[in-house]
């Protein structure tokens, strides 16, 4: 009772519709002890206020399911990776089909040029090179059917080479945005963060929903966040939780924190904690394990790393446990005087994307994919790779930020269409005649954040939500000229 009665002290204290937002205001509020905060399980944070939620609004869990948003997966490509003409096409002013005189410092011979025949691809709607190596890895793992319920986006926009540092990561906007999943908000392949290479930008980061690393189907179950206490800490719902912690000693909270997730919550529910069986049900490890899931392992070889990782992810996203993931992969600095290793190395990222819409396919869900890398990478004029890898392609010969882009692809899965564009309209920005970003085009052109602004705008619009970007990021660059960064409508 003491303990009680010190957290309702504490919790008038604090102004009136404020929200606990991160551990260190709860320790500000003097509401934990340090060590407490340290080992405090975050199954109280992501499920037990979750609970309290659904109960307290009246929700099944049916609703609750309809009410987490569309999933994103981000695929991260470290080094610099090339995207724009030899990959995706991109083109001058009017768009991807206002070809470039020339695309050899961006990979491609002249006899290559996509104004020729048969150089130019449109089965996914956004238009690649028909040589494109990460268009034959997706065209490898999905069929014509699959293809026609794909369309996308390319953002011409520089970004600096082959370094972390690039605000590309858009996770902690795509969760303000309602990238939720039943377990966890944002999830990723490296520990940091942002879950992948890129950084987030500074501004759009939120301690609490920090994604949970992620590259194993050991690791999904046990899938734990630091929560999502921006949305569900209140002053009722922060002395509900706080008085569940406080009846825990230290001892219980350290082991606790150590088990799986489906231990956690089983434990939970046979001391009391938890009143309801339901999340554990949901969550057993049989359900969220892939390597149980036929559906994963006939698309996805969960022997291989990368497969691992990418069809562990998608598994999560696909059944609605966590709204966004970023998967890192590395081997994209590869600009060594050859074509031959960038073409394997997209191929392999193609091949992972390809997986995940068949995947979508297969489970009937809608799925948007994301790409980016940090920089991009030049080609010589005058080395062609003739090796079997190297397609008679030109070498790439060093970084190029100028050379850099980012794509988007939205699967339909949930339906039978191509999402619908706004004007038809799939290129954002544009590249000069030198095969360089024009950098003045846009406000995304020079500004990596202001393209990761444009891209939630897109991910809000396949909603029907781009009014709530500046709700969403903090502000609307954009203003009244939002509709020139926007590429989808309401799916």
């Amino acid at each position: 009772m003491k303990d009680n009665k010190n957290i309702n002290n504490k919790l008038k204290e604090i102004p009136s519709g404020h929200k606990l937002k991160t551990r260190r205001d709860f320790l500000s509020h003097g509401l934990l002890s340090m060590s407490a905060s340290t080992v405090m399980p975050s199954v109280f944070s992501m499920l037990y206020s979750r609970l309290s939620f659904a109960q307290e609004c009246g929700m099944t869990a049916n609703e609750m399911s309809q009410a987490q948003g569309l999933p994103v997966i981000v695929f991260d490509l470290a080094g610099g990776a090339n995207i724009p003409g030899s990959n995706v096409m991109v083109g001058g002013p009017g768009g991807q089909s206002d070809f470039l005189q020339t695309y050899e410092t961006l990979g491609l011979p002249q006899d290559m040029h996509p104004s020729n025949p048969g150089q130019l691809n449109e089965d996914l709607g956004l238009k690649f090179h028909a040589d494109s190596s990460m268009l034959r890895g997706i065209m490898s793992n999905i069929n014509a059917q699959m293809s026609a319920k794909v369309d996308g986006g390319v953002f011409a926009t520089s970004s600096s080479d082959d370094t972390g540092n690039n605000p590309h990561n858009p996770m902690y906007w795509l969760a303000n945005a309602g990238a939720n999943g039943k377990l966890s908000a944002l999830a990723g392949t490296n520990g940091n963060e942002s879950g992948g290479r890129s950084m987030a930008p500074p501004e759009s980061i939120n301690p609490t929903l920090q994604p949970v690393k992620i590259e194993t189907p050991q690791e999904a179950l046990g899938l734990v966040n630091v929560g999502r206490l921006d949305e569900l800490f209140n002053r009722d719902k922060a002395e509900k939780v706080l008085k569940t912690i406080q009846r825990l000693s230290e001892a219980k909270l350290q082991a606790l924190s150590n088990q799986s997730l489906s231990d956690q919550i089983k434990d939970l529910v046979k001391c009391g904690y938890i009143q309801s069986e339901e999340l554990y049900k949901e969550n057993t490890p049989e359900l969220i394990d892939p390597r149980n899931d036929n559906m994963v392992t006939s698309v996805f070889n969960l022997n291989d790393g990368d497969e691992r990782k990418v069809g562990t992810m998608a598994k999560l996203l696909l059944d609605g446990q966590i709204g966004a993931a970023t998967v890192s992969k590395g081997g994209y600095d590869y600009h060594n005087n050859t074509r031959s290793r960038g073409e394997v190395a997209d191929f392999e990222a193609g091949s992972l994307i390809g997986k995940v819409m068949r995947l979508a396919d297969m489970k009937s869900k809608n799925i948007l994919i994301y790409v980016i890398t940090d920089g991009g990478v030049a080609a010589r004029n005058n080395s062609i790779d003739n090796s079997n890898n190297g397609r008679g392609k030109l070498a790439w010969s060093g970084d190029s930020g100028q050379r850099s882009s980012t794509f988007m692809l939205m699967y339909n899965g949930a339906g039978n269409t191509r999402p619908e564009l706004r004007s038809g309209k799939r290129q954002i920005g544009w590249f000069k005649e030198s095969g360089g970003v024009e950098n003045s085009a846009l406000l995304t052109s020079n500004s990596v954040t202001n393209m990761v602004k444009a891209v939630v705008a897109n991910y809000l619009a396949l909603k029907g939500e781009e009014n709530k970007l500046s709700q969403v990021v903090g502000n609307n660059p954009f203003g009244s000229n939002l509709e020139n960064y926007l590429i989808f409508n309401k799916l």
